[in-house]
This record gives C-alpha cells, structure tokens and sequence, in this order.
C-alpha cells in the first residue's frame, strides 16, 4: 500500500528537468549536443528530436534504466575457487 501512495513516490522518483532523469539528460547531452556543438551540423540535432520522445517513454517506463545497465554489464572479479565449483557464488 505505501509503495502505491502519492508521497512515496513522489519521495522516491528521481530528479527531472526538462521531463527526463538527469542521468538521462546528461546521456542525451553527451549524445546529441555535444556532437552538435562540435560540428555545428543540423542533422545531429535533427536526431535530438527523436532521441528525447525515446528516452522519455523510457524513463516513464523505467525510470532507473542506465542503472540497470551498468549493474547488469559491471565486472565482478571471480573467486579463487571458480574453476573448481564451475561458477562464483557471493552468498552463504
């Protein structure tokens, strides 16, 4: 019940402006203006356009999603022990 209340999500969603996540805007900055200033062509901010609806739907749908991704595809060193057991285990 209190996951589903306006003040719990209201506490827990992340910080927007202009809509989207900071973590997604800094993303859409490094992505799209950066390489627009550096060339100064139209057609990197042409994509800008497109790029910023996607990124809004996503972050709509899963707010934490560059999180995800850098937990999902980060290296954990193995064990010593690996090669024995065939798999690393962290837990008890």
């Amino acid at each position: 019940m209190a996951q589903r209340s306006p003040l719990f999500l209201g506490l827990t969603r992340p910080p927007k402006y202009l809509g989207l996540p900071v973590g997604y805007l800094a993303v859409l900055c490094m992505g799209i203006i950066l390489p627009f200033i550096w060339t100064k062509s139209l057609a990197i901010l042409l994509l800008g356009a497109p790029a910023y609806v996607i990124m809004w739907f996503t972050a709509d749908k899963e707010p934490k999603f560059f999180e995800v991704l850098r937990v999902s595809y980060g290296k954990v060193r193995s064990t010593k022990n690996a090669h024995i057991w065939g798999g690393d285990s962290f837990g008890s």
